[in-house]
């Protein structure tokens, strides 16, 4: 890309007004709170709506005015999310990638030679729920059990089909309240005693007492005795359990191993297991059992089986035909034989094939998308869709159809869940007005949900259908259904890049109305971004929009790309693209900007906090980007909030006792990363003496002394930190003018939300700074 001018340059035509906000009737972010004394930046201004471009005398629209000076006078709020909002957005854009369950608590480990991320997911409850309720010990079980018990790490060997991985599984369910992981093939446990601890000192740790389940990993030939001791004592550290399953003969690469080796002997009987989990799926009943096993036919049917297949697997997997076929308390033979000769693809394809109508196939696929979010929401997507797929059914002559054309009543939502293999549970979401408690549904698998599109996109001739409904959700006014849709679209591209591109998302990079959609497309190219086969075309498309300076918002769209897709996976040149952005006077491109520069330090904040902020703070002393940099310093003042236990400290004590409230995030590492303190003044005092935006430079500065207000930690820091902001040469200083310009406002008798003990302290601290 060339070199831009110092200003920026005029926008493109474009199809309709810019819109520094959402139009009337149009989805926008989670509101922002009333105005928190003098002029905040929280809020519309009056007069023409926001973004609405004046008339000229003509009474044609004028081109709209897009510089960081005219946003300021606007004084335009923004959408305030917290830390944690961010984070989760992060986390379901990767969630999808490998069939992950979001809500079960996903994490990102690295690949053997530090590749792309891959998940540790909750075990699905079609593996546990067997072993816990229907497990049949293999031979010599006690000893096995008790030369396990004592280790943190167990690496279980078995021939195949000896039922090793039940077995690890049922050595993990010893404690019946720990939760249980299932660690990818590929994980690189030289690294992953590393990534638990930095794990346990975050801001979403592991429970205590977890387990993890690793079957057959790749690369165990590279594997040396120290790695697993040195696993073990971060295991140990967060009281985890980790069982590794090897085949029977696999090397050991030293003798440091073999103390963890515990070997599978025998294993149980096939037909024990048969009847074990066969008296589970009926109920309990052993003699019932004993019955149906005692038909002729059916015994020849199982001998049959387990001769073809002597695994444990096969003895399961027949005890659930069989329940699913009884006819009353007899056996159907003949769809047992049907289902058996089927059974490699069976369960999943007949599930979704016997699904009734359009309404529930409709549910199903909203469900997939909007996995884990509230009931109604589900339900609502469910019921847009349905009406796309499944118009007024047919009439004949002189006869008229009326609505309903579904009725409403025909099932309950147990009915539903059933059909659906899903399940409801109580959980806090945060909305608009801030957290609130709901029931989210989601599939009891956590692989139906990418399989049910997959199946979908790939089965039906509905693509354009399903493309302009998600499209229709990447407008919904909830953040979270945006984002979760944008992450469906992003796997769909996984199956069909160019068509996926082309029909739902380009047309968004280029919306001038709605700003949010440039969110939509960079969660959606996050999810290819990860994928090696799919990522030089991510770069192409966001590389094309970031070098067209004749669009704007083109390059808006790229620097939110930069941050949500690209980021992740190269911090450094995502910064380096941004930082040539930053040229440019346009709050599009500046709003972008700081959103993204947000997720980058959240995506990794341990590295990348640092980096962002020194970026940023030469960012504000470049006279072709000092606009921008305040601009961009004061949108993460403003967005990055910490809620109470969660964000950089969770469970901290603050400055004065016991957290109570919301930290702004940049406060909280100031006033507890002596590193980056400097740095944060610094830049404090630079945008306070610019005095560039100070509509908006007000509104932040009532926003956080607000937070003080509420909660004793916030104000001791707040106030200490602007008391020692360094002062500026001579003895006018505009940073302390500012800021006792601001004391006036919080004092103000006509103010509505007047900050007395924040406007003392802050008083108190700069009297005591300057000795009088």
């Amino acid at each position: 890309m060339s070199t831009p001018p110092a200003t920026a340059p005029a926008p493109a035509p474009a199809p309709g007004p810019s819109a520094a906000g959402p139009a009337a009737g149009q989805p926008g972010p989670a509101a922002a709170p009333p105005a928190t004394g003098g002029k905040s930046s929280a809020g519309p201004a009056t007069g023409n709506p926001a973004g609405a471009p004046p008339a000229d005398p003509g009474g044609s629209p004028a081109t709209p005015d897009t510089s960081l000076g005219s946003k300021d006078r606007r004084a335009t709020g923004v959408d305030l999310l917290s830390a944690g909002q961010r984070r989760v957005n992060l986390r379901q854009a990767e969630s999808m990638l490998f069939g992950g369950d979001l809500v079960g608590g996903n994490k990102y480990v690295m690949l053997q030679g530090g590749g792309e991320p891959a998940p540790l997911q909750r075990l699905a409850a079609w593996l546990s729920d067997p072993v816990r309720h229907a497990f049949v010990p293999p031979q010599r079980w006690d000893d096995i059990h008790a030369e396990a018990a004592g280790k943190r790490i167990v690496v279980l060997r078995a021939a195949p089909g000896y039922g090793k991985v039940a077995a690890a599984i049922r050595l993990l369910q010893g404690r019946p309240d720990s939760r249980i992981y299932n660690l990818d093939r590929t994980v690189d446990l030289a690294g992953l005693g590393h990534w638990l601890d930095t794990d346990a000192r975050g801001d979403d740790p592991l429970p205590r007492g977890s387990g993890f389940l690793l079957c057959e990993p790749e690369g165990w030939h590279r594997v040396p005795g120290w790695v697993l001791q040195q696993l073990e004592v971060a295991l140990d550290r967060i009281d985890a359990r980790l069982v590794l399953t090897l085949p029977a003969g696999t090397a050991l690469l030293d003798k440091d191993i073999v103390p963890y080796v515990v070997p599978l002997h025998a294993p149980p009987d096939q037909s024990a297991v048969l009847a074990g989990h066969l008296t589970w799926r009926l109920g309990g009943s052993e003699d019932t059992v004993a019955r149906i096993l005692r038909d002729k036919a059916l015994a020849e049917l199982v001998e049959e089986a387990f001769t073809g297949d002597p695994s444990m697997k096969v003895a399961a997997d027949l005890a659930v035909m069989i329940s699913q076929v009884l006819d009353g308390a007899t056996v159907n033979l003949d769809k047992l034989r049907k289902r058996w000769a089927e059974r490699t693809t069976e369960d999943f394809d007949i599930w979704f094939g016997g699904l009734p109508d359009v309404r529930t196939r409709s549910l199903a696929i909203s469900l997939a998308v909007l996995n884990g979010l509230p009931y109604e929401s589900v339900v609502r997507a469910a019921q847009r869709l349905s009406d796309r797929l499944d118009g007024p059914p047919a009439i004949v002559a002189d006869a008229r159809a009326l609505p309903p054309w579904r009725d409403p009543f025909a099932g309950t939502r147990r009915e539903l869940l059933r059909l659906l293999r899903a399940q409801v549970r109580p959980a806090v979401v945060q909305g608009a007005w801030g957290a609130a408690p709901a029931e989210v549904i989601e599939y009891a698998d956590a692989g139906y949900a990418e399989a049910v599109l997959e199946r979908v996109w790939r089965e039906y001739q509905v693509q354009m259908d399903l493309l302009g409904w998600l499209r229709e959700l990447a407008d919904d006014r909830t953040e979270e259904v945006r984002v979760w849709a944008a992450t469906a679209l992003g796997l769909l591209s996984t199956y069909a890049f160019d068509f996926v591109y082309s029909v739902a998302l380009r047309p968004m990079t280029l919306d001038e109305e709605k700003f949010w959609l440039r969110d939509v497309v960079a969660y959606a190219l996050r999810v290819p971004a990860a994928d090696s086969r799919l990522r030089a075309l991510v770069e192409s498309v966001i590389g094309q929009l970031y070098a067209n300076e004749d669009l704007p918002i083109g390059q808006a769209t790229a620097a939110r790309s930069y941050g949500v897709a690209l980021g992740p996976l190269d911090p450094e040149s995502a910064l380096a693209a941004l930082e040539r952005l930053a040229i440019f006077d346009d709050w599009r491109i500046a709003r972008a900007i700081g959103d993204s520069l947000a997720d980058l330090l959240l995506a990794d904040e341990d590295r990348n906090a640092a980096r962002v902020l020194s970026r940023l703070s030469t960012w504000l002393s470049d006279k072709k980007r000092t606009l921008t940099a305040q601009y961009v310093f004061l949108l993460l003042a403003e967005v990055l909030t910490v809620e109470p236990g969660t964000g950089t400290t969770g469970g901290r004590t603050g400055a004065s006792g016991a957290a109570r409230g919301a930290w702004p995030m940049l406060l909280l590492l100031a006033d507890q990363r002596p590193q980056l303190r400097q740095g944060l003044l610094g830049m404090w005092g630079t945008v306070l003496r610019a005095g560039s935006l100070e509509q908006r430079t007000e509104g932040v500065l009532a926003q956080w002394a607000d937070m003080a207000e509420a909660d004793p930690g916030v104000l001791t820091a707040f106030a200490r930190m602007l008391a020692a902001i360094p002062h500026g040469a001579g003895q006018y200083d505009r940073a302390e003018t500012q800021i006792r310009r601001q004391i006036k406002l919080w004092r103000a008798a006509d103010v509505l939300r007047p900050k007395p003990r924040t406007a003392r302290a802050v008083e108190a601290a700069l009297t005591m700074r300057n000795g009088a």
